[in-house]
């Protein structure tokens, strides 16, 4: 038993020892009470389950201006020399930078991040936009082609936005009368046609002032008991969109309602000279 007590007595020991110096290397809370404020609580309230609570306010190292605040999970960091906020655990870190909050290694840095220890930088993530809404497109008619009774006329979305937005996939359409109102339409989506060949199915990025566009396609030749009605208007929905814009229209007297549409492309078919700006 006095072996076991001994051992008992060493245990309580160490651990007394540990903890004392834990103790002493840790940040302590001040007893009123630490926060976090400017851009330590920016990125708090951004990740706050990462950063933890704070253990102590916001210090300044007299070497380099830098800020430091130490968090139950790690380190926050003002960076006087590029004025971006950081948070680490020792091995990963998130800055909020530039192109807003990002992760990496303590490894890495990003390519605009200051790298004078000749870190790998991060590849850089490919840029992605929003879709063209339906308010952000203006609708107009383009050029056009007949052969054996196939006519094809291409039709313009072109950007109205303030920032670049994409487009991918077939545009929805009803054909309209003089008054707006709808008109038998029976609508078949292609990426092939007669007058068209094969055409790519692709994503469109449209930088403001951009064009896409799409071909309508339909027979002139009516069918036995076929009538071909001339549209005024047309109603386009643009792709993975819900409302419509309408434009007027003229030579589109599509037999029967029944017409064909190309999915939207960088270029008119059409035209050698390829897409304009």
């Amino acid at each position: 038993m006095s072996r076991v007590r001994a051992k008992a007595a060493l245990l309580a020991v160490l651990v007394v020892g540990l903890l004392s110096t834990a103790l002493a290397t840790a940040p302590a809370a001040q007893a009123a009470g630490c926060r976090f404020v400017l851009g330590f609580a920016t990125l708090h309230g951004i990740i706050p389950g990462i950063i933890g609570n704070c253990l102590d306010n916001e210090q300044h190292d007299p070497t380099n201006g830098d800020a430091l605040q130490h968090t139950t999970n790690g380190l926050l960091v003002w960076r006087k020399a590029d004025n971006f906020t950081a948070f680490t655990d020792g091995y990963r870190t998130w800055v909020n930078g530039p192109r807003g909050l990002e992760e990496r290694l303590n490894s890495q840095r990003f390519a605009w991040e200051a790298n004078p220890g000749g870190f790998p930088v991060v590849p850089a993530a490919p840029v992605s936009f929003g879709r063209c809404h339906t308010s952000e497109l203006s609708l107009s008619q383009d050029d056009g082609q007949v052969a054996v009774g196939n006519v094809g006329v291409t039709f313009q979305l072109r950007s109205i936005a303030g920032h670049p937005c994409t487009l991918y996939g077939f545009p929805g359409l009803q054909l309209l009368d003089a008054a707006a109102q709808p008109l038998p339409t029976y609508l078949t989506w292609s990426r092939s046609g007669y007058l068209i060949g094969t055409v790519p199915e692709r994503t469109l990025t449209l930088l403001p002032g951009d064009r896409a566009y799409f071909v309508l396609q339909f027979s002139d030749v009516p069918r036995p008991g076929e009538r071909c009605v001339a549209a005024s208007n047309l109603r386009i929905t643009p792709p993975n969109a819900f409302n419509s814009v309408v434009g007027q229209v003229h030579g589109i007297a599509p037999c029967g309602g029944r017409v064909t549409v190309s999915p939207v492309l960088a270029a008119d078919p059409f035209v050698s000279s390829g897409p304009q700006r």
